[in-house]
């Protein structure tokens, strides 16, 4: 059965199916999330030491498939409350299911659905967001898309999608730290992204320059409140253990 590539992703494909004959596909697309992120880089922390595997005449075919990430980006998104996951749908369509690796059957929420949730989740008086399970960052997305000035706090257990969703928050302009991790252990930690941390800061060198870098476990606010919370359960459990067992007395 032929996949079907959506209209706007014809020229991205095309210049990806160049890269993905002699390479596995999501060497390829994991690859060129890492050159964005390298690209975007503000403070030297990444690096793109997976693009060594290409050889040189290869690795201007990563600038192409950039330029074509935007014109589609472009074409999607031309108004307030407008949002697109290009990652996400080409790793549905196309990277996945073509990849000799294991991926998991994995699929993301329905466009549709993501922006029925952000609509009832709504704007909080705090200003944040979580999603302990991100994917390639659309509901996120359509979180930020229609509630504009939060920082967003995201994670997953996979590499590939915590990427998608950095390279997401880049080109959308969103605001907030991705963490690598498996949220159902708050003590876990593999890696993680703060993305356009000073987007919005008029005094500082990187205001209106959307921007990524790396994220220390010690300075991740995810980290710190799962590290807190599971602190407050041992703490709760120890003087559970020590109550007196039996009928209550006065004497």
């Amino acid at each position: 059965m032929s996949l079907i590539i959506p209209n706007e992703l014809k020229g991205f494909h095309k210049t990806f199916e160049k890269l993905s004959y002699m390479h596995d596909t999501m060497d390829v697309f994991d690859t060129f999330l890492e050159w964005v992120m390298w690209n975007f880089c503000a403070d030297g922390s990444l690096n793109w030491d997976s693009g060594k595997k290409f050889p040189k005449k290869e690795r201007p075919l990563f600038e192409t498939l950039f330029r074509e990430w935007v014109m589609a980006m472009s074409e999607k998104v031309c108004a307030d409350g407008q949002w697109y996951d290009l990652f996400g749908t080409y790793y549905e369509a196309y990277a996945a299911s073509k990849s000799r690796r294991d991926c998991k059957g994995q699929f993301f929420t329905p466009p549709n659905v993501c922006d029925f949730m952000a609509k009832i989740v709504g704007q909080n008086e705090y200003g944040i967001f979580n999603d302990p399970c991100c994917g390639s960052g659309r509901f996120p997305l359509a979180y930020h898309a229609h509630n504009l000035g939060n920082f967003l706090f995201v994670s997953d257990l996979d590499r590939t999608c915590c990427m998608m969703t950095v390279c997401n928050f880049i080109i959308h302009g969103v605001v907030g730290e991705v963490v690598w991790q498996d949220s159902l252990d708050p003590e876990s930690w593999y890696g993680g992204w703060r993305v356009n941390a000073n987007l919005n800061n008029p005094f500082h060198q990187h205001f209106g320059c959307p921007h990524v870098e790396t994220l220390l476990q010690e300075n991740s606010r995810i980290w710190k409140v799962n590290h807190a919370c599971k602190q407050m359960s041992e703490t709760v459990t120890i003087l559970s253990s020590t109550r007196t067992e039996g009928q209550l007395t006065l004497f």
